[in-house]
Parts: structure tokens; C-alpha cells; sequence
């Protein structure tokens, strides 16, 4: 009896130990891991960044394929594209003598500028079809807007931040001027419009001029 009781006892400590399970998740395996494949801590970290085997081009050459690339892509489009813009040209048609009012703007290509929403009116003053009284009237409202060179009446706006709106606020001011010089009520008479000047255009005296080489002197004579 005393033997069993012995070899009861004994029986569990001779029992095979239990297997333990392998497990494959990223926890093992950040041992095996090496230097090459370990995500840096830092973007464009130094420490972590490869050897370089001088087989890519260098910064400069980069610049210089991406400037290749910019002139290939508008080479296309001067190619391919720009003949389809055929289809809307349109002849041009001379102003008639009712427009008589020029409008001048700004485009910038490829950009945005604070200059593009100026419009600038230009506008004869004799095509305005004034007579003395109203035309006395209308210089002493334009003021300096009046180019004594030019005989023009020149307004510019860029109060508002439309292209659209200055184009008719600088239409609006004209009639409103056109409005008040032929308002009869009071016509300015008494007041004495003092004008610039114009500039004196010079004239190469005919004088200083060079005499007519013999090869000029034989051209004009075949002509």
C-alpha cells in the first residue's frame, strides 16, 4: 500500500510540461527588425536616412528635368490646343462713330493682381457733339482730367473691387457731367477756363539733315 501511495504522489511531477503558443504579432517581431526598414521618428530625419550610391541626380538636376517638364507641357498645349481656339476667332470690326468712349484694363496671365480691377475712360471731346457754352461748362467740371495733348477726357477708377463696377461708375460720372453741362440754369460764363498749354512737338530742321548717299541716290532713281 505503501508503495502505490508513493508512486500517486510521484505521478504528477513526471507529467510532460505544456507547450506554449507562438505568437506572430508585431510585438515579437520588433526584435527582428532592422536599421533598413525602421520608419524614421522624424520626416527627412539624417540619422535615418540611407546611404547615398550616387545613383540619383542631384537637387540641381531635379530643377532642370522639372523646367524640362514645364516647357514640354506648354509645348503640348501650343500643339494641341491653341489650333482649337481657331474655332472663335472672330474679324475685327473698326469702332463705328457712335463709340465714341475707349475703355482700358489690365490682364494678368497665370496671376491675380490689384491692378486688373482698374478701368481707365478715354473718351474725345469733340466727339461729344458740345456746343461753346456746354463745352466751357464741361472742361471747367473735368478739371485735370482734361489732357490738353491729347484732347481727351481721361477718368480712371479702382475704388471698388470689381472690374465691372468701376466700368460703371466711370460710365455713371460721364453722363452725370454730360447732364450738367447742358444744364442750362447756370452755364459758368463768368468763370475763366485757364488750360495748360500743349506741349510743342520739335521738328528736326531739315538743315542738319545728312545729304543722300550715291547707293540711296541710284535707289530712288530705279524706284
Amino acid at each position: 500500500m505503501a508503495s502505490r501511495s508513493i508512486a500517486r504522489a510521484v505521478q504528477p511531477t513526471l507529467s510532460k510540461p505544456a507547450c506554449r503558443a507562438f505568437s506572430s504579432t508585431s510585438a515579437s517581431l520588433a526584435g527582428r527588425q532592422g536599421g533598413r526598414f525602421r520608419k524614421p521618428e522624424k520626416k527627412f530625419d539624417v540619422a535615418y536616412m540611407e546611404k547615398f550610391e550616387f545613383d540619383d541626380q542631384t537637387t540641381i538636376g531635379h530643377e532642370l528635368f522639372e523646367n524640362i517638364r514645364t516647357v514640354r507641357q506648354y509645348l503640348r498645349k501650343t500643339e494641341y490646343e491653341l489650333p482649337k481656339l481657331q474655332t472663335f476667332a472672330k474679324p475685327f470690326e473698326p469702332p463705328t462713330s457712335e463709340q465714341i468712349v475707349k475703355l482700358k484694363t489690365h490682364n494678368y496671365l497665370g496671376e491675380g493682381h490689384p491692378v486688373e480691377r482698374k478701368v481707365v475712360l478715354s473718351v474725345k471731346v469733340s466727339d461729344l457733339k458740345l456746343d461753346d457754352k456746354e463745352k466751357h461748362k464741361f472742361l471747367l467740371l473735368a478739371g485735370p482730367r482734361y489732357n490738353v495733348d491729347t484732347e481727351e477726357f481721361v477718368l480712371s477708377s479702382e475704388k471698388f473691387p470689381h472690374r465691372k463696377q468701376n466700368k460703371k461708375y466711370v460710365h455713371d460720372v460721364l453722363n452725370k457731367l454730360l447732364a450738367e453741362s447742358k444744364n442750362k440754369d447756370d452755364t459758368f460764363e463768368d468763370i475763366p477756363l485757364n488750360l495748360a498749354q500743349p506741349k510743342k512737338r520739335l521738328q528736326f530742321p531739315k538743315e542738319w539733315a545728312r545729304p543722300p548717299q550715291p547707293q540711296q541716290q541710284e535707289a530712288q532713281q530705279q524706284e
